[in-house]
Parts: C-alpha cells; structure tokens; sequence
C-alpha cells in the first residue's frame, strides 16, 4: 500500500474547487491562492478518504453541503490574509547573508580537532 497514492484528504478538493471559481482565480496569482488552501485547510478537519465516489454515495447530501460551507468560510477567514499581505515583493527582497571565514594557520588546533595534514605526513 502506498499511502501518498491510496490516501487522500477529501477537503483538499473541496478547497481546491472552490478555489477555481472564476471569483478568485481572477483576483490573485497562483501563490496567493496556495497560501490561500493552506490557510483554508489548516483552519478545517482532515476528511481521509480513499475512493471519492465511495464516500460520496454513502454521504448525505446535508452532509455534503456542510461540509462544502465550513469549506467556505475557512476561505473568507483566509481572505484578509491575503489581501493585506505585507510581503509584498518578497521574492525580489531576500536578504543575502554570507560569512567571510578566514582561517589562521598560525592558530594551534582545539583539543578535538586532528590535523588531517599531518596524519598524511607520518
């Protein structure tokens, strides 16, 4: 059994469907809707499935829709997220930290260091 393939969270789809609404796919770019779904779906109770078709045709409709609205309102809950995200270039802004490391060959080495050149030597 290969979990990854066999096992699936059913509200992924769900999120991701009501994430392809013309509403949102025209208002924010691929990575705003992913930091989207995962704000949605960290505010939602996993549903593991295996067979999409199995689980819906034992699942009431009520049930269904319920669950497509918790769906829903962890959206707009995520919504102000998004729209005041101060990252804004975050790509282009990306800090460059570096360290210059110079070595002192003149320094005698700390108790647990071992000269590799000198066991090379002998």
């Amino acid at each position: 059994m290969h979990i990854r393939e066999d096992v699936h969270n059913y509200m992924e789809t769900i999120v991701g469907n009501l994430l392809s609404h013309e509403s949102y796919v025209e208002k924010y770019d691929n990575e705003q809707l992913a930091d989207l779904a995962c704000i949605a779906l960290n505010q939602l109770r996993p549903i593991y499935i295996r067979y999409t078709i199995d689980f819906l045709s034992s699942l009431p409709e009520e049930k269904i829709v319920a669950i497509t609205a918790q769906a829903q309102t962890a959206i707009d809950a995520g919504l102000p997220l998004i729209d005041d995200d101060r990252r804004t270039n975050r790509f282009e802004n990306v800090p460059a930290i570096t360290r210059d490391i110079r070595f002192d060959e003149e320094v005698s080495l700390e108790w647990f260091e071992t000269s590799y050149l000198k066991s090379q030597q002998n």
